[in-house]
């Protein structure tokens, strides 16, 4: 992967100072249940299917399927999100012309993390630390503590501190 150009700079003016902080999300947070054990692996690298023939014959060991076309561009825009910086499902689905939710659909069937697709960090656009490999209720832990490692921190609720969303906040798929 070539070096990936990294922006502070908001999609537009006032977009993170004006993000309110979702009521939904807060009780998701309230409601998650600390697991016994936390994963925080960010280095396993996994094998990813390169070229087209790779990619048509790979069938995931999540689903014993095969990765579609939208989940390989959805795991190629995801890999470019440079360790310590943080994504939107949003700020993907807006680059592949595609839907916050069908993004998360495809992270949340991704065979190849944490590396060399990180969807730990893809968040919420209102900062918040979302799902982890289709999990709301304990998962969430595992990927704040895969975030944490690399640098993001977070308040009590589970939101990204005021501090870092801007200045970690990557948009610039190419």
């Amino acid at each position: 992967m070539s070096s990936a150009k990294v922006s502070a700079t908001p999609a537009k003016s006032g977009f993170f100072a004006s993000k309110p902080r979702s009521a939904a999300h807060q009780r998701l947070y309230a409601r998650a249940v600390v697991p016994s054990v936390i994963d925080d692996d960010i280095d396993t690298l996994v094998n990813y299917p390169e070229t087209p023939e790779a990619r048509r014959s790979y069938i995931s060991k999540k689903t014993n399927r095969p990765v579609t076309d939208f989940q390989y561009r959805v795991y190629d825009a995801c890999r470019q999100v440079p360790k310590g910086y943080y994504t939107t499902y949003k700020a993907m689905a807006d680059f592949l012309q595609s839907g916050p939710r069908a993004v998360g659909n495809a992270l949340a069937k991704n065979p190849f993390c944490p590396l060399p697709v990180p969807c730990h960090r893809v968040t919420t656009s209102d900062c918040y630390i979302g799902g982890f490999s289709g999990d709301t209720k304990s998962k969430i832990f595992f990927k704040k503590a895969k975030l944490e490692k690399e640098g993001l921190r977070f308040d009590d609720k589970g939101f990204i501190i005021a501090s870092m969303q801007q200045t970690r906040f990557f948009k610039d798929f190419a």
